[in-house]
């Protein structure tokens, strides 16, 4: 029977952990069939198991969801009459066949579905294909990038990889269900030699030597990617090269890419700028950085007691991006005013006698008193003294979780003293006050003209920029515009764009250029 009119459908199985013989579960079951119907179940698990925290993040699926889940016996007893004589499609079969395999066994038969696996034809066919994954391969064949973390959305994507490789196996003359056994029996995994990515290798080696962005595109005209280049040519070309240690990530995105779009800029400033503007407006999946996602801007009120997402007069320090960079000394204040400490101070468990501890020694070191940190505003001066007479300077630090002290090994328990705690204080009013500081210039450079030179550029004449609440000209004619005082209407894109400018107008210092900025 020819491959394109087999009765087959589409399976895949979400689990708890890695293995059953661990203590793993059937979570979540789908199916697809060929004519793309799908459905997906939820299984109720032994003993009203809780779904591991780790789990929840990667499959989205929640405890809370489980209201809804049924039992595995009628979810495979549906699956079982609906396609009675079937053959049953997974893509990277060898993890779901121990879970099939334990709960058929718990009802002492069999799974009742041959299982042809996709991931080992594409093994086959595509030796040296950057990847075989599930998601770099649907698009290689032209399935839309997505998270790919539910059941159902991997059903669908082996469909669309089942009919890309049944195209790639008719080329090889296999086009019956016996054709392709025997191709299985008799071709053998081959060794992977060298990369072969489906873009074009001329269309990256034409590549101008020059400051741009570049795009990269998948088979369906999405954008994959956004980035900046010095060089275009140099950049994109550093992608393809080399085998080891490659990053899997990256290598499954360039099993995607067939087509690249680029925009040559005038320095690599602007390309900077460029970027950050076109990851915003395309939200590409393979980009991390400078995403919006659910970032927020934040606003202080002067005794940073409260916060709002909107500036106004009560609510005038900031920018900010998250309040967590003040947490641990909110929290602080919070416990001298409370004259009770607790162990969760710095958002990991440290008790609560140790931090008090710590905050005495702290104390005595600058020769201040516990009460001074009923006021978080003296204690931010002090952080502003700080970082000027030590002149301080550092790139913003994104908090997005706990300082860990020691992270080189899980197995070392390390024993944190008061003199610890102290430390750890001193670092967290130091980077509370660069944070400010920061803060600070981005609000300055709102509004301002900006010339630079770059050292050992081929032209010496000088690069204009006329920032105007916060969007950028490149000319040196713009009129002035009166000062900004607040960021009103203004958005995380403004904060990250001017935060690039920053960054950049740094390194053109730092590689010996000139910048000049007036500020307006």
């Amino acid at each position: 029977m020819k491959l394109n009119e087999m009765p087959l459908f589409f399976l895949d199985v979400q689990t708890t952990g890695a293995k059953p013989e661990s203590g793993a579960h059937i979570l979540e079951v789908a199916w697809t069939s060929l004519d793309g119907e799908t459905k997906a179940s939820l299984v109720q698990l032994p003993n009203e198991e809780k779904i591991p925290y780790r789990i929840q993040l990667i499959t989205g699926i929640f405890n809370e969801d489980m209201a809804a889940a049924e039992t595995p016996d009628k979810v495979f007893s549906e699956i079982e009459a609906k396609f009675k004589g079937h053959h049953c499609l997974i893509h990277f079969a060898q993890f779901e066949k121990p879970f099939l395999k334990s709960y058929y066994a718990q009802k002492e038969s069999d799974f009742p579905f041959s299982i042809l696996c996709t991931h080992e034809i594409a093994k086959r066919l595509f030796p040296n294909l950057p990847t075989r994954g599930i998601k770099g391969l649907a698009g290689y064949f032209g399935y839309p990038s997505q998270d790919l973390k539910r059941a159902a959305q991997q059903t669908q994507a082996t469909r669309v990889i089942w009919q890309g490789l049944m195209v790639e196996l008719a080329k090889q003359g296999v086009e019956t269900w016996e054709q392709l056994q025997a191709w299985l029996n008799v071709t053998p995994k081959t060794a992977r030699t060298k990369y072969e990515y489906p873009l074009d290798k001329a269309k990256r080696l034409s590549l101008p030597d020059q400051p741009g962005i570049y795009r990269m595109i998948s088979k369906w005209d999405e954008i994959l990617y956004v980035g900046k280049a010095t060089s275009l040519k140099d950049r994109v070309n550093s992608y393809f090269r080399g085998q080891k240690n490659r990053d899997s990530r990256k290598l499954e995105m360039l099993t995607q890419v067939y087509d690249l779009r680029v925009t040559v800029c005038g320095s690599p400033l602007e390309a900077a700028l460029l970027e950050t503007d076109e990851i915003k407006k395309w939200d590409p999946r393979y980009n991390i950085s400078l995403k919006a996602a659910h970032r927020n801007l934040v606003f202080f009120n002067r005794e940073f007691t409260d916060m709002e997402f909107e500036q106004s007069q009560e609510f005038n320090i900031g920018p900010f991006t998250s309040s967590v960079v003040f947490d641990s000394l909110r929290n602080l204040r919070d416990c001298v005013l409370a004259e009770s400490f607790h162990d969760n101070v710095f958002y990991e468990p440290i008790e609560a006698s140790l931090v008090k501890d710590g905050l005495q020694i702290f104390c005595e070191r600058h020769g201040m008193g516990v009460e001074d940190f009923k006021s978080l505003r003296k204690i931010m001066a002090l952080s502003l003294w700080w970082n000027r007479k030590f002149e301080f300077i550092e790139e913003e630090e994104e908090v997005e979780s706990s300082e860990v002290e020691n992270g080189e090994s899980e197995d070392i328990e390390v024993i944190l003293t008061a003199s610890d705690i102290a430390d750890k204080i001193d670092r967290h009013i130091m980077r509370a006050g660069m944070t400010y500081l920061r803060s600070k210039q981005l609000t300055r450079i709102l509004n301002s003209n900006i010339s630079y030179r770059i050292a050992d550029s081929a032209t010496d004449e000088p690069y204009y920029l006329n920032v105007r609440k916060g969007l950028i000209e490149t000319t040196s004619s713009s009129p002035r515009v009166p000062k900004v005082q607040l960021w009103d209407s203004l958005t995380i894109d403004t904060y990250d764009r001017m935060s690039v400018l920053l960054m950049e107008l740094g390194k053109i210092e730092t590689q010996s250029g000139e910048v000049t900025i007036d500020y307006i």
